[in-house]
């Protein structure tokens, strides 16, 4: 099939503002994320990506692969500006604001598939070594530590109540006996 060079011509002009579009929009997203990890793929399949992506996203978080000259522009004015070194060769990006989750998800599927390769991380705007990111994941999930808080406040009640009644009790056995007597 012969294309003019005009339609050719828009074709590419529609690419560039369809790859401005995705970089204005990540980077926006970015700007308003606490956590991202970079991790290469190379030898993952497209299932396997599917099923990462999968579990990333049923702890809140994100998972992208795009090209890393755009991924560059996108952490532009971001916390993750320090990471750009990193982007060589097929890199993914996973980021949310609980990096407890996020961790683990990726550790977790990095332990059962090797060919994904953890390789950076920031939180804040602190850049993590593997060692780090690895203390994270070690961590007990936000919903687990909610769990436990919520179940500590409620034991804390109950507590408060029965000594509440106990007191009372007393106090109504105490009136009794020195009526009695």
């Amino acid at each position: 099939m012969i294309y003019s060079d005009r339609k050719l011509n828009g074709e590419i002009e529609v690419q560039r503002v369809e790859k401005q579009e995705f970089v204005k929009e990540f980077n926006n997203v970015l700007k308003d994320t606490n956590f991202l990890l970079l991790a290469h793929y190379k030898g993952l399949s497209v299932s396997e990506i599917s099923l990462l992506r999968d579990q990333i996203r049923a702890n809140n978080a994100k998972f992208k692969v795009a090209k890393n000259t755009l991924a560059k522009k996108a952490i532009k004015d971001t916390n993750f500006e320090k990471l750009e070194k990193f982007f060589v060769g097929p890199t993914s990006i996973a980021y949310s604001d609980d990096p407890v989750s996020t961790s683990k998800v990726m550790i977790d599927f990095s332990k059962q598939n090797e060919n994904l390769k953890i390789i950076a991380g920031v939180m804040g705007e602190k850049e993590l070594t593997i060692e780090e990111i690895k203390n994270l994941a070690s961590l007990p999930s936000m919903d687990l530590l909610r769990a436990k808080i919520i179940g500590l406040l409620n034991s804390m009640q109950s507590k408060i109540v029965y000594a509440l009644k106990e007191s009372q009790t007393k106090v109504v056995r105490a009136i009794n006996n020195k009526y009695k007597s």
